[in-house]
This record gives C-alpha cells, structure tokens and sequence, in this order.
C-alpha cells in the first residue's frame, strides 16, 4: 500500500515537473517573441529617427546656405553701398572745389571791375599843374636853346612817371597875319615842342596836341613884347591820384 502511494506521489511529482519544464519552455519562447517583435519595433523607430535626423540636418543645411547667400548678398549690397556712398562724397568734394573754383573767379572778376570802375571815374580826376611855358621867333616853329632847356626840365619831371599823368600842348601865335596861316603855325610849334619831348623819353601816346592860333592872347599885341609873349606854347602835365598809381 505504501508502494503504491510513493508511486502516485513520484508519478504527480514527475507530472508537475513536466508541466513547470513545459510551461517555462513556453514562457521562453513568449518572451523571445515579445523581445523580437519589441527590437524590431525599437529598430524601426531607431530607423524612422535616423531618417527624420537626417532629413532634419538636410534642412538645417538648407536653411545654413541659404543663410549664408543671403549674409553674402547683403554683404555685396553693403560694400557696394559703401562704394556708391564713397562716389557721391567724391563728386560732392569735386562739386565744392568747383564751386569755390567759381566764387574765387567771380570775386576776382569783381574786384577787376570795382578797380575798372574806379579807373573809369577818375578819368576827369586830373589835376593841371602849372603851365610850362616857351617862345618863338616871329613866324618860327623852331625851338631855340632856351626853349630846350626848359622842356628838359619838364621832361625829366615826367619822364620816369609810368602811369597817372597826361601831357597837354598848346601852340599860340601873336594876332597879326590871317587865322588860317596862325592856325597852321600854331599846329606847327605845338608839334615841335611834341616831337622833342618824345626825344627826352616821353611817351608819345601820353601827349596832346592842339594849334589854338591867336586866341588867347596872354599880353598886348600892339606891343613887340606883348607879341613876343603870345607866340608861344603851353605844356602843362595833368596828374590823376588813381588808386595804386605812383605819380612821383
């Protein structure tokens, strides 16, 4: 009887065990499975992750050229402003030394016509000196000796005056004789006394000429010495202050 026993037990222990060895096979086996299917669940998200990564950076790359154009491009808009803004300071400077070119032209062109304006009004400026005064013979236009000398004191006066001053001769004559030939001998003395001041460095452009004939008459003529007086010339030099002259 108690054989029989042992032998169920042994029997239920060896049943047991089978069932425990075949239902840990199983679990096995399930959890195999469930890792399986797991890695490759994990794999595919691994998958799916590597591609969105790489899209991703493919993106970035995209945005990071298109970022890099557009810093390029605004860098060459902004050097290119840069030379645009260096040419129009350029074509100012060159339009301001043009314009103070200008100013300085027109102030110099005014300051020619003030110092022209004043030359003009003081063309009747003049002022006579005393007349300087010589004799001829009776019906002569020749200069004696004394006559010379005289013009030589004139002529030395004036000759080293280079601007300022005019030289005005008038030739007379007594009142005897016609007006016509007094005319024509006034003329000539007048033109005498001119020709010798030329001679003593007097600029000719300088002297004025005019045979006045008898008119005028400075003493008697019913007197051989008042004749004598009124057969003459007149040199007088008329002198003008203008700015910037010397007269001496």
């Amino acid at each position: 009887m108690r054989s029989s026993n042992r032998k169920f037990s042994m029997l239920g222990v060896l049943i047991l065990t089978g069932m425990v060895t075949l239902s840990g096979c199983a679990t096995r086996k399930y959890v195999r499975q469930e890792v399986g299917t797991a890695s490759g669940k994990l794999d595919t998200r691994i998958n799916e992750t590597n591609t969105k990564v790489t899209e991703t950076g493919e993106r970035i790359d995209a945005v990071d050229r298109r970022a890099q154009q557009g810093i390029q491009a605004a860098d060459q808009k902004a050097t290119q402003a840069g030379q645009a803004a260096s040419a129009a300071d350029q074509k100012a400077t060159n339009a301001q030394r043009t314009a103070d070119t200008a100013n300085t032209a027109v102030q110099q062109v005014n300051n020619r016509v003030t110092t022209v304006e004043k030359e003009i009004s003081g063309l009747d400026q003049y002022t006579a000196g005393p007349p300087t005064t010589v004799t001829f013979k009776n019906g002569s236009s020749v200069l004696s000796a004394d006559a010379k000398r005289t013009l030589d004191d004139l002529a030395n006066q004036v000759s080293g005056m280079k601007a300022g001053y005019q030289v005005e001769v008038q030739g007379y004559t007594d009142g005897r004789g016609s007006e016509n030939f007094n005319y024509g001998l006034a003329d000539r003395r007048a033109e005498a006394v001119k020709r010798y001041l030329v001679t003593k460095n007097v600029e000719l452009h300088r002297i004025s000429v005019v045979g006045v004939g008898k008119a005028n008459p400075v003493a008697d003529n019913k007197t051989a010495k008042g004749r004598e007086q009124n057969r003459r010339v007149e040199v007088r030099v008329l002198k003008t202050a203008l700015p910037g002259r010397a007269t001496n």
